[in-house]
């Protein structure tokens, strides 16, 4: 204690490092995807289902996805700033997420694919999957610093909702190839 008393820049540049690292905790734990429950419910006049915890105040657009039969993947997808949260609509959803620190992005070539890199592990320990069925409401919130790709049969249905605007961050859409 007397140390503190005799040296206060030392106990400030404790201070800082303590909240660094919860900063740096706290960051790590935005970044990592979350799942919102939802529930449904049935009556004589039919069914709803619904999420009341999700908070849509952030939410800028929307739009659905439906991938064909013939290409039913699509991804690797990754925003630096940007949020997606998906609610299933039909059918099954399935949304595999890997962190976006590997340092490899690509920007998005508009007059092109792309699809550039090469280099994407394949057996990543950190690659987490989520199964989205239509029939029990949730949605998953995927944070920015995130790779996301969505897999689905020939009938299913998600709905993607967005923090920002299509041409808010242009420069924010990166992609690499499934492998």
């Amino acid at each position: 204690m007397v140390l503190w008393l005799l040296f206060p820049s030392a106990l400030a540049q404790r201070a800082n490092s303590k909240t660094s690292t919860r900063s740096t905790r706290s960051t790590r734990l935005k970044m990592n995807p979350v799942l919102i429950q939802g529930g449904s419910h049935v009556d004589a006049r039919g069914s709803l289902r619904f999420c009341n915890d999700f908070d849509m105040s952030a939410v800028k657009r929307f739009y659905t996805i439906a991938n064909s039969a013939e290409q039913p993947i699509r991804g690797w997808i990754g925003h630096k700033r940007e949020t997606k949260w998906f609610f299933p609509l039909i059918g099954t959803t399935i949304i595999e997420i890997e962190p976006m620190d590997d340092g490899r992005a690509e920007r998005v070539d508009r007059a092109g694919s792309g699809e550039n890199d090469s280099t994407r592990s394949t057996c990543s320990t950190r690659l987490k999957t989520y199964t989205l069925p239509a029939d029990m409401p949730v949605i998953l919130k995927v944070p920015p610093c995130n790779w996301f790709c969505i897999k689905q049969d020939g009938n299913a249905e998600v709905m993607v909702f967005s923090d920002c605007k299509v041409r808010e961050f242009k420069e924010d859409d990166f992609r690499r190839p499934y492998k």
